[in-house]
């Protein structure tokens, strides 16, 4: 790694993106011992000072563990507990985790009602969609894709927002004056092609959840369509549910199903 004429990307800040990539596409997986400083320094062509900086930078971001007479990990990730019992967003799950939640806009068009998928059941005066995709990360790894189609004109400003910076449901109650009031999805499983697995890091073909639905507001009128593609070796779900035996009442214990963001231990 050398400096360009002209560059101005600090050599540390190049070797902390570098090898916060090979994390992220876990080219160095969970528990991977990092060779020594020295030996990265080398490989980096930076000083040992210079590669100390960035191997700290992320001791603190916490995807390294630097332990004294053992050396250098990747961090094992701990689950994220993330119910879904609840209509809330993906920015609020992953926040309330403790990991920093942000997003990167892949898409904003208008499209023909036909271009949505088909069990996208909308009002019939319904004839074009903003499509708004999007790359949800937490703590810069990308994890899930999501695509929403929202009827258009009605929701035509949501194009002029910052979509990397705030919650679509938050957004649409706020400033659209929407009052959501449940969200029906279906899971499934689910391949990626070619232009999602580069979105999500991951080889085409991979298995993936599938979370796709309607979001409906209080009268009762489709205002989104989703279809939210989740990596699997960051996602289990996760549910409890009472049983209902012998024809008696289930016990008395609520549905808590439970969408877990963890590590792939495969």
């Amino acid at each position: 790694m050398s400096r360009r004429a002209g560059a101005r990307i600090p050599l540390h800040e190049q070797m902390y993106t570098v090898i916060r990539a090979r994390i992220a596409s876990r080219e160095w997986d969970q528990g991977h011992q990092l060779p020594p400083e020295w030996q990265l320094a080398d490989e980096f062509g930076v000083s040992r000072g210079t590669a100390r900086q960035a191997i700290t930078r992320l001791v603190n971001d916490g995807l390294l563990d630097r332990s004294a007479g053992r050396g250098t990990f990747v961090a094992d990730r701990q689950p994220l507990a993330y119910p879904v019992s609840d209509l809330l967003g993906f920015s609020r799950r992953i926040t309330d985790s403790g990991r920093t939640p942000s997003s990167r806009v892949v898409q904003v068009d208008v499209v023909q009602r036909s271009q949505a998928p088909a069990d996208f059941v909308f009002d019939n005066a319904v004839r074009k969609l903003l499509s708004i995709g999007r790359v949800r990360l937490a703590d810069d790894i990308p994890v899930a894709l999501e695509h929403f189609y929202l009827p258009w004109p009605r929701f035509a400003g949501l194009a002029d927002i910052d979509l990397e910076s705030v919650g679509i449901y938050d957004t649409l109650e706020a400033d659209f004056g929407v009052k959501i009031q449940l969200g029906d999805f279906t899971l499934t499983i689910a391949d990626l092609d070619e232009w999602q697995a580069e979105q999500l890091d991951d080889p085409p073909g991979s298995p993936v959840f599938l979370m796709r639905g309607c979001v409906v507001d209080n009268n009762e009128v489709i205002i989104a369509g989703v279809s939210s593609y989740y990596r699997r070796d960051a996602f289990s779900f996760q549910f409890s549910m009472a049983r209902r035996e012998h024809g008696q009442h289930p016990v008395a214990r609520p549905l808590n199903p439970v969408l877990s963001l963890q590590p792939d231990t495969a």
